[in-house]
C-alpha cells in the first residue's frame, strides 16, 4: 500500500507538474488523481502507528520513547533529503544564474524545516513540495500519543465524543495542518480499534459508514476512494503480497522524499530536449527508474539503519515478548 501510494504521488508530479510537458487534458486528469496517494498514507498511519503502540504496550510514561522511536525512524532520511534539495537548488542557481522563482533560501527557512514549522510562517516555503505531509504526520504523532490511551480505555460514549470532536475540529483548520485531515486518519484509527478488538462490529461499521459520508462531503470524491484502498485491503486482503510493490514498499518513504528532488529534476532536464509522444513516455519511465535506484540507495545507506535504530528503542514497560 505504501509503495502504491508513493508511486501514485510520484507519477502525479512527473506528469502533471512538469511545466508544459503534457497538455492533453484527459491524460492530465488521469494522472492528477495520483496526488491522493497522500490520503492513503494518512489512513495507513492512522492504522499502523496505534497498532505498533498497542503491541509495544504504550502508556503515557512512554511518551518520550515513542517520540524518539518516530524521530529516529523518519528524521535521518528527511534530513538527508533536505540536504539534497539544498544542493540541487544551489546547483541550479549556479548553472542557470538564478535561484528558484518560488523559493528564497535563508537560514531561518532551513531551521524551520528541522521542526516541521514552515506551516506556521506564511512567508516561508518548503524546499520540497511533499514535506507538508511530513509536518501533518508529525502533528499526528503528537495527537495519537495523547489520545491513544483514552481511545483504548474509554467507554463507548467517550469514544463517540472523541470521534465527533475529530470531525468537528477538521472544519476549522487549513489543509496543511493535521485537524483538516483527521477524519482520514480516523478511518485508519477505527480500523485499528476494530482489528485489535477494542471495539465491536456494530461500532466499527456504523462509525466508519458515518465517517465516510462526512469524508465524501468534505473531501474530493476520488481522494476518499483512495482512502478506502488501504481500509479494504487491511479488512479483506491483509495477507496479500504483490511482489514488486511489496519490495518497493520497504523503501517507499525514500521514494516519496527523493522523487521531487532527483526524479523530477531528471525529467525536467530531458523535457526540454525530448518532446515527441513516445519520447515523453521514455522520459517518464527513465525518471521512475532514476527515482527507484536513488531511493533504494537512500534506503540502504540511511533509511534501513534508521529503522534499526528506531527498533532498538524500547518502552520501559516492554518485556522480552515485545
Amino acid at each position: 500500500m505504501r509503495a502504491f501510494a508513493a508511486l501514485s504521488v510520484c507519477l502525479f508530479h512527473f506528469v502533471c507538474t512538469t511545466t508544459g510537458y503534457f497538455t492533453d487534458p484527459v491524460l492530465l486528469s488521469i494522472f492528477d488523481v495520483g496526488q491522493y496517494g497522500v490520503q492513503m498514507f494518512f489512513v495507513i498511519s492512522g492504522f499502523v502507528i496505534p497498532w505498533s503502540m498497542h503491541h509495544a504496550g504504550y502508556q503515557y510514561k512512554n511518551f518520550l520513547s515513542f517520540f524518539l522511536k518516530r524521530l529516529s525512524r523518519l528524521e535521518p532520511p528527511y534530513l538527508v533529503s533536505v540536504i539534497l534539495a539544498l544542493v540541487l537548488l544551489f546547483a541550479r542557481e549556479k548553472v542557470m544564474g538564478k535561484a528558484n522563482d518560488h523559493i528564497e533560501i535563508s537560514s531561518t527557512q532551513i531551521f524551520l524545516h528541522l521542526g516541521y514549522l514552515i506551516p506556521f510562517f506564511k512567508e516561508y516555503h518548503w524546499l520540497n513540495s511533499v514535506y507538508w505531509t511530513l509536518a501533518v504526520e508529525f502533528q499526528y504523532y503528537l495527537f495519537i500519543a495523547l489520545l491513544f490511551v483514552p481511545l483504548i480505555k474509554s467507554k463507548l460514549i467517550s469514544r463517540i465524543l472523541i470521534y465527533i470532536g475529530i470531525c468537528v475540529v477538521s472544519f476549522f483548520f487549513p489543509e496543511n495542518f493535521l485537524p483538516y485531515s483527521l477524519p482520514v486518519f480516523l478511518l485508519g484509527i477505527l480500523l485499528f480499534l476494530f482489528k485489535a478488538s477494542y471495539i465491536k462490529n456494530e461500532e466499527y461499521y456504523t462509525s466508519t459508514l458515518l465517517l465516510l459520508i462526512l469524508c465524501f462531503w468534505k473531501y474530493p470524491f476520488v481522494s476518499v476512494l483512495f482512502s478506502l484502498i488501504p481500509v479494504v485491503s487491511i479488512l479483506y486482503f491483509e495477507k496479500l503480497k504483490i511482489a514488486g510493490l511489496h519490495f518497493a514498499g520497504k523503501f517507499s518513504y525514500s521514494i516519496y522524499l527523493i522523487h521531487p528532488i532527483l526524479g523530477a529534476s531528471f525529467i525536467n532536464v530531458l523535457s526540454h530536449r525530448l518532446t515527441a509522444p513516445m519520447e515523453k513516455v521514455v522520459v517518464i519511465c527513465a525518471g521512475i527508474v532514476v527515482t527507484l535506484i536513488s531511493s533504494y540507495i537512500m534506503y540502504i545507506v540511511v533509511e534501513r539503519p534508521s529503522k534499526r535504530l528506531s527498533a532498538s528503542i524500547k518502552y520501559k514497560s516492554q518485556n522480552n515478548q515485545h
